[in-house]
């Protein structure tokens, strides 16, 4: 899977995740995207979309390419989107489709774990401040998390507790991790230290953060192309890049 970035309308993610529970949102986006959705036949409200939230979403490709494949169908019928403007329709259609019976929620479980300091301030920053951390994080751990076999202890380091509260079945999931391994104490800690030491080099390879200012800087270089001539507009970016 992949980290991408998407605009959404305020408040959706949140609204998505009051209606499906974080850690079935993923299968249950998956199987409608990829056998039920369709591009509705009035979607202009989501196109004309303009106070939006950039926030990443890992997905696989079958699930980028479906929506790549709904953009190309849209535009042979002469409608122009975007991956973001797709993602906006399918979170809408899904909040739509359950906010009148929500899905019964997983049991939640919360823990402090200890863990290398600077830790957070390296999630800030490669998530950006408006980020869903718990729900990437929980993703990444019930999806695409495989134990390192390196699990240095950090007893000698400057710590820092980092809390995570979460679908019961990813706390189960690190367990079972922990039981693999035979870990006697603190297992799971370990499991989630490694887990979280992969997740921020997953994001430093591909950063949501490089990903919403890339798409700030597309939107404002549109519209300085509206007032002014692109020769001009490229010599005045060459100012800020000295």
């Amino acid at each position: 899977m992949k980290l991408y970035s998407f605009s959404f309308s305020p408040g959706m993610i949140n609204d998505f995740n009051q209606v499906i529970p974080p850690y079935k949102g993923k299968k249950i986006f998956r199987n409608f995207l990829l056998n039920e959705y369709k591009i509705p036949d009035n979607i202009d409200d989501l196109i004309k979309e303009e106070n939006v939230e950039v926030q990443p979403y890992r997905m696989t490709d079958s699930e980028i390419e479906k929506i790549d494949q709904l953009i190309s169908e849209s535009a042979s019928k002469g409608l122009r989107l975007n991956r973001s403007v797709v993602m906006r329709s399918v979170f809408n259609e899904l909040i739509n489709k359950y906010k009148d019976s929500p899905i019964v929620p997983s049991e939640q479980k919360a823990q402090r774990f200890k863990v290398p300091s600077g830790t957070i301030a390296k999630l800030n920053k490669l998530l950006g401040s408006n980020a869903n951390r718990t729900f990437e994080l929980s993703s990444f751990i019930m999806e695409d998390y495989v134990p390192s076999n390196d699990f240095p202890s950090v007893r000698n380091e400057k710590q820092e507790d980092l809390f995570f509260q979460t679908d019961i079945e990813v706390f189960d999931k690190m367990d079972e991790y922990a039981n693999e391994y035979n870990f006697k104490r603190g297992g799971r800690t370990k499991i989630f230290r490694d887990a979280v030491t992969q997740f921020i080099k997953s994001l430093e390879s591909d950063s949501p953060k490089k990903a919403e200012l890339d798409q700030r800087l597309k939107r404002i270089i549109e519209e300085y192309k509206q007032i002014e001539d692109t020769d001009l507009i490229k010599e005045n970016i060459k100012k800020y890049l000295k």
